[in-house]
């Protein structure tokens, strides 16, 4: 069943002309085409805002649906409801918006262009500027052209970059759709970025100051003693900074702390880390003092344990 009239526009059954032409600009407005260029949904809300006003504006369709409800028709197209529907968005616009803002201009149809550009992730961070060259059609026939576009930051991939008047035509757009490479060492969630960074055992147990790279440049990190492997320490604002009309926050960057396992020692090193090893064994440990503990009254338990 076809939605409801009334509440395609918003406004109560009892509403004046004037409501009915105010509510018909806001929806119109909300769902032009030119503002959802790629949402195909949008294009279909305004076909019906559109058919919703045209119904309502005329006193005797609009009695005849008030009687008649959803199930009205007056032998004409009905709509983008029915099986008859034949609507075509540039005479919508052409004729329903002539009516209501007074234009009396001919609505050329409005063609864009899509371009896209990839940019690497420390260049989403800071900011860029990418060459476009593209062709387009105009009046004097089909045009090359080469611009700059700036690429402002904290982009991700899918961001839309609207350079006007450089589509099709005199009214179509050019829109440079922004692709964010994949990094080879930082991970991107929104505008926070993670990594992992390898510590030394000495590192791990002593404490140490860590230079960390980061998308806008290395940083010195303190690593508290005693941090155990698989710790995250968070970066404040080194993450990717928030769009103009984005994301309302800076992004963070988490490091995870990862143990570096050298491979390829030689005897004497191997024979130096069992001499440091059985020193440590030695050492308090309240961690390990308390698996030993559970290890103890595992050994303790009558009804023994299975072999792994």
């Amino acid at each position: 069943m076809a939605p409801d009239l009334y509440e395609l526009l918003g406004v109560p059954r009892s509403a004046s002309n004037d409501d009915l032409k105010k509510a018909y600009r806001a929806q119109a407005r909300r769902y032009h085409p030119d503002l959802n260029p790629d949402d195909p949904q949008a294009a279909q809300r305004f076909k019906e805002v559109n058919w919703a006003y045209e119904v309502l504006s005329d006193q005797v369709r609009r009695a005849q649906y008030d009687r008649f409800g959803r199930v009205f028709t007056d032998g004409r197209s009905q709509g983008p409801f029915g099986v008859q529907e034949d609507f075509d968005l540039g005479d919508i616009v052409g004729g329903m918006f002539r009516d209501m803002f007074g234009g009396r201009r001919k609505r050329k149809r409005k063609q864009d262009l899509k371009y896209t550009v990839t940019v690497t992730l420390e260049e989403s961070a800071r900011g860029t500027e990418k060459e476009v060259s593209f062709d387009r059609k105009t009046e004097a026939g089909t045009k090359s052209e080469r611009l700059r576009v700036k690429v402002p930051p904290g982009v991700d991939t899918g961001t839309k970059l609207k350079v006007r008047g450089k589509g099709q035509g005199e009214t179509g757009d050019l829109y440079v759709v922004v692709n964010v490479a994949d990094h080879v060492y930082f991970r991107r969630r929104s505008q926070d970025i993670f990594c992992d960074v390898p510590v030394t055992f000495a590192q791990a147990l002593l404490g140490a100051e860590l230079e960390v790279p980061t998308v806008l440049g290395p940083v010195i990190v303190r690593l508290p003693p005693n941090t155990q492997p698989g710790s995250v320490i968070t970066l404040k604002g080194k993450g990717l900074p928030r769009l103009k009309r984005g994301n309302k926050r800076e992004g963070d960057q988490f490091c995870k702390i990862v143990l570096d396992m050298p491979q390829g020692l030689d005897a004497a090193v191997q024979s130096q880390l069992l001499e440091l090893d059985r020193a440590l064994s030695e050492a308090q440990s309240p961690i390990r003092e308390a698996y030993e503990r559970i290890l103890d009254a595992a050994r303790s338990d009558p009804s023994g344990g299975e072999s792994l």
